[in-house]
This record gives C-alpha cells, sequence and structure tokens, in this order.
C-alpha cells in the first residue's frame, strides 16, 4: 500500500442536475481526508466564478469530473475538463472521469483511452476514495514458490532440475549409488514442483539417474553416485573437483599411500559422504581402477587405485 506524502486535493466538476450525487461523492472524499473543492462550498456570493475555479483548478491534484447523460454536454464541465486535461499532459494532476448512467461508448473521444470508473452506489464511492489515497487494489505479495525460491545456485541447469539435485545432495547419507530412493511424487512433495515439472527436470538430469524396468514400473528414481560429484560444490563445504584433484595428486606422489577407502578416510579426516563423491569424480573420468563390490558400503569402492590416466590427470592441473 502506497499514501500520497500529502493530503491530496480534489476538484469536483458536475452539473447541477446531478447535484445529490455530486454531494456525496464530495461529503464522502472530504470525509475521508482528501480535501475538496465544490462549488457549494468554495464559491460565495460577490465572487468571481472564473478566478474561484481557476484557484481550484490549480491547487488540485485530482480532476474528478461526474460525467452523467446531463453532464456530458454542458458547456461549463466541458471546459473545465479542458482546463484539467492540459493540466494532465504537464503532469500537474491526476484526471478521473466518473460515470453515472452513461455507458462507457458515451465518452467524450479524448476519454474513450482513459480508465472510467462508474459510480453506482457507496462500494464505488469508497473505491473512488481509496484510489485517490493511493491505496492498492493488489492483494499482498506472496511467498516465492518454493522450488524458485530455493533454486538459487548458478548449476547451469533449469530451476526445476536444480531443485531435484539439491534435495539429492541434502537427503543422501553416504553419496551413493541409489542413496537415497525416492518415487516421482514424493520429488514433486519435498520440492513444491509438479510431477512433469519432475520428470522434465529428470530428463535434463538424465545422466546422473538410473530407472530400471522394475523402477520404473512403480516410480522409483534411482541416482547415481555421479550427482554428488557433479552438485556437492554447491550445496556443500567441500568441491569434489578439489578433494578428487588431492587424492589423485597424494595416489600418483606417495607409492605407500593406502587404498582402503576407510584408511583414506580416516587419514583426510573425511567422512564417507565426502569421500564418496572424490572417488566419484575420478571413477567418471576413468582414473581409477573399478573395484566396486556390494560389500564395500559406506564406500563406493573396496580400494582406491589409480591408473596411468591418474598420473596424466594429475601433470594436466599441475601445469
Amino acid at each position: 500500500m502506497s499514501i500520497t506524502t500529502n493530503p491530496p486535493k480534489v476538484f469536483l466538476s458536475y452539473t447541477s442536475d446531478d447535484l445529490a450525487l455530486a454531494e456525496r461523492i464530495a461529503r464522502a472524499l472530504h470525509g475521508n481526508g482528501i480535501e475538496t473543492w465544490w462549488d457549494r462550498w468554495c464559491i460565495y456570493p460577490g465572487d468571481s466564478l472564473r478566478r474561484k475555479i481557476d484557484e481550484g483548478l490549480a491547487g488540485c491534484t485530482h480532476f474528478v469530473v461526474l460525467l452523467t447523460p446531463r453532464s456530458i454536454s454542458k458547456p461549463w464541465v466541458n471546459q473545465e475538463m479542458d482546463a484539467a486535461l492540459v493540466a494532465k499532459l504537464r503532469d500537474q494532476c491526476k484526471f478521473i472521469p466518473l460515470r453515472s448512467e452513461l455507458p462507457a461508448a458515451g465518452l467524450p473521444r479524448l476519454l474513450s483511452g482513459m480508465h472510467s470508473p462508474e459510480i453506482s452506489g457507496d462500494d464505488d464511492i469508497t473505491q473512488l476514495v481509496n484510489d485517490i489515497h493511493g491505496i492498492s487494489r493488489k492483494p499482498p505479495l506472496g511467498a516465492v514458490p518454493k522450488a524458485a525460491a530455493s533454486a538459487v545456485a548458478n548449476t547451469g541447469y533449469s530451476p526445476a532440475a536444480t531443485m531435484i539435485a539439491k534435495l539429492f545432495v541434502e537427503s543422501t547419507r553416504y553419496g551413493m549409488f541409489a542413496d537415497p530412493q525416492f518415487e516421482m511424487e514424493e520429488i514433486a512433495s519435498a520440492t513444491g514442483l509438479t510431477v512433469d515439472d519432475v520428470k522434465d527436470g529428470l530428463y535434463e538430469l538424465s545422466g546422473f539417474f538410473r530407472q530400471s524396468s522394475a523402477s520404473r514400473s512403480i516410480g522409483h528414481v534411482l541416482v547415481e553416485s555421479t550427482l554428488f560429484a557433479n552438485f556437492d560444490q554447491h550445496w556443500k563445504p567441500w568441491n569434489p573437483a578439489d578433494d578428487a584433484l588431492r587424492l589423485a595428486a597424494d595416489i600418483v606422489n606417495d607409492a605407500k599411500f593406502p587404498h582402503d577407502p576407510k584408511e583414506i578416510a580416516a587419514l583426510y579426516g573425511w567422512e564417507p559422504r565426502r569421500l564418496n563423491p572424490a572417488i566419484a569424480y575420478l571413477a567418471e573420468r576413468g582414473l581409477i581402477v573399478d573395484y566396486r563390490v556390494l560389500a564395500s558400503n559406506p564406500y563406493i569402492t573396496s580400494r582406491v587405485v589409480g591408473n596411468e590416466n591418474m598420473r596424466r590427470f594429475v601433470k594436466s592441473r599441475s601445469s
């Protein structure tokens, strides 16, 4: 809601044929903090009509004209509108044409492009008061959708895909294959996405997920460990790429470096959740021997052994 800094001032133009309605409008405006120029209040016997009207027009922030089948052709009303239109063009006042018993098609050509509220009851007059005070008709701004608010990381993927990746990064225990497992509807509920958005996001991230024929039939989504290798950097205090380079350099430079992931984790002070994405990063690039076995849990491999490609990897990163 925005309210004008200074009290608004209205010049009310009308014809005496519509006196009763004009008085209702004038009293409603004036009674709600809007200083209102109305001839019945502002022109006294002996006053110069032209001078008083000029003073009213010159000081108004809003020109309100009551347009009816009776006033539309009145010369005095039209002269006041002419003066107000000039002031409007100079950004000196706002021009508000009110209609009563007059269809929008009956407006003068110069007013046909303006919003012309219809006055038919007290609610319409109240709305006029609110509009002049600058009270917004808009409801309060709602909260940003969860998906848009949370997908702030610049991953290079769409917000939907980013939200899905974030969910898995923050939900996994060890950063391993199928850890965790979600159904489509569970992903949608957790992220605020629609199921269709989830499907599109998973398609975009298809290289990081696996769906067997059995899991596809029940909507299970199986995450690959490479997702954590690529996305941990956005939501974790480590970067698997940096961790992988450190690990590879130590393997290449130290012939006695341990191959057991449990020993490596203890040496670095890392939990499996951090070591696994670094190993996955190296495995994804074919830099280690594949020792993946089911009994290696909570690690994604039973041994971390580099190959000739690892030496080249470390050398290229060091140069």
